[in-house]
């Protein structure tokens, strides 16, 4: 071996031990995993589960802070801005990547600003009516909305949200067409369709799942390309109306770019690692997720393919945030 050969390899050594060091004392203080929405609901829930199981198994100090606002866009750009060490990590959802054509602007870019750590889950959307309405099935649904256009009012619980983008599809790819009832969130829209106050609603199954388990929804068609085992009399879009359609929503964890790869592949193993545990399983599929997992790359992959696609969509469509 050449002695310029060997202080090259010394020298790269030497340059890596820093990374592996930090890597090897990750982490040193209390992890912040930042939630873009308020308490409760789907993406509170599976961080939480998550920093349960990781302080359970004494990985470390991991809490969940909430920071709602701006369709997320408020802790999208915070964490963007953080140190890139691990101590600040980043639930992303399908909204990071629909956002920056939704909005006029945001301070983050969804591939440039983060380093993806897994996919932890997904969670299929749910086109549900109140239990007085004459639409018994999705085929049903289809055939009114399509000969009667506008006819039916659907709740979203946002423009751009990820039940909205659901049946924005669907639009896109059909003559069926409704009016959009866009509210804020929260449990709002679920009340107003037990009430008869819209005709259906397109949400998170994780948002409706007991009402439908406990009978007091009737539920008509699921976003993902296979049914709930929790509901498998509930078909898939793709079953009665369009082969191939799959749009859920996706929960990633997410740091802030340019955090060292020892650490990304640290957090990579050990969150993987508590989304084996049967308890936090068990807690998942009550709540309708779709347990994921996997190396970075996926997640990584996942934001690239997301934008331009959301992107068209959105033009498509005509939406603007409000």
């Amino acid at each position: 071996m050449s002695p310029r050969f060997t202080r090259r390899a010394l020298t790269l050594a030497a340059l890596a031990l820093p990374a592996t060091a930090r890597a090897q004392d990750y982490p040193s203080r209390p992890v912040r995993i930042v939630a873009p929405v308020a308490p409760g609901g789907s993406t509170d829930l599976i961080g939480r589960v998550l920093a349960e199981e990781l302080n359970r198994r004494s990985l470390g100090q991991f809490f969940v802070e909430n920071r709602p606002g701006a369709g997320s866009n408020l802790a999208y750009a915070h964490v963007a801005t953080q140190p890139a060490d691990g101590h600040t990590l980043l639930i992303g959802l399908d909204s990071l990547t629909v956002n920056p054509t939704l909005y006029a602007r945001v301070e983050y870019d969804p591939v440039a600003s983060f380093a993806p750590v897994t996919l932890m889950a997904r969670i299929p959307h749910i086109l549900v009516t109140h239990l007085r309405s004459p639409i018994n099935d999705f085929a049903e649904f289809m055939r009114v909305a399509t000969a009667e256009p506008d006819r039916l009012n659907v709740a979203v619980s946002g423009i751009g949200s990820g039940g909205h983008l659901s049946g924005a599809v669907i639009q896109h790819q059909t003559r069926a067409r409704w009016t959009i009832v866009p509210y804020r969130g929260g449990a709002t829209p679920i009340n107003d369709l037990i009430a008869g106050n819209v005709d259906a609603a397109f949400v998170t199954l994780g948002a409706v799942i007991g009402h439908v388990r406990g009978g007091r929804l009737r539920a008509l068609a699921i976003t993902t390309p296979n049914r709930f085992p929790l509901l498998p009399d509930v078909p898939t879009v793709a079953e009665i109306a369009l082969p191939g359609y799959d749009v859920p929503n996706w929960y990633g964890m997410l740091a802030p770019a340019g955090t060292p790869a020892p650490i990304i592949a640290r957090l990579n193993t050990i969150i993987n690692d508590a989304l084996t545990e049967p308890r936090v399983r068990a807690t998942l599929l009550d709540n309708g997720f779709e347990i994921v997992g996997g190396p970075p790359e996926v997640l990584g992959n996942l934001i690239r393919e997301s934008v331009p696609r959301w992107a068209t969509l959105v033009r498509a469509a005509n939406m603007r945030a409000e």
